[in-house]
């Protein structure tokens, strides 16, 4: 029985070294840099104004990260697509009674955005109000 299950996990680690690399080829991590003038929520935490990254990896996953390249949270999205291809990378927030919250991330010259799901607080401020949108330019990372 410690045969079977040795093997099963060498066979495992073999496909996640074999396959992995190439799927982490597949969709290269983009990087787009923010300068948000205002605090923002993420989910349920706050963050304060200043300068962010934020990563796709993967179709469903972004990272925000500081100016330092550290990980502050990773989001699990979902897709949303537009018909007006943005020009340039753009981050959509909800604004409601001066808070914001960070809503969608768009890539530059992609049609398929990155859509964060919002906490429940947000949702019955959302019910109760017709929040606005604010945009924030971004650029590209080098």
């Amino acid at each position: 029985m410690k045969k079977l299950v040795t093997l099963a996990l060498s066979s495992l680690l073999l496909g996640v070294s074999t396959f992995g690399p190439s799927a982490q080829a597949q969709s290269p991590e983009r990087v787009i840099q923010a300068n948000i003038p205002f605090e923002f929520f993420v989910g349920n935490q706050v963050f304060p104004a200043g300068r962010y990254k934020l990563v796709s990896r993967a179709p469903s996953f972004l990272d925000l990260r500081d100016a330092d390249g550290r990980t502050l949270v990773r989001i699990l999205t979902n897709s949303v697509e537009t018909q007006q291809v943005p020009v340039a990378p753009a981050l959509d927030f909800y604004s409601e009674g001066g808070r914001y919250s960070l809503a969608q991330v768009w890539q530059e010259n992609h049609s398929i955005g990155q859509e964060l799901p919002q906490s429940k607080s947000w949702a019955k401020i959302a019910k109760r109000h017709s929040s606005r949108t604010q945009t924030i330019a971004a650029s590209n990372s080098q």
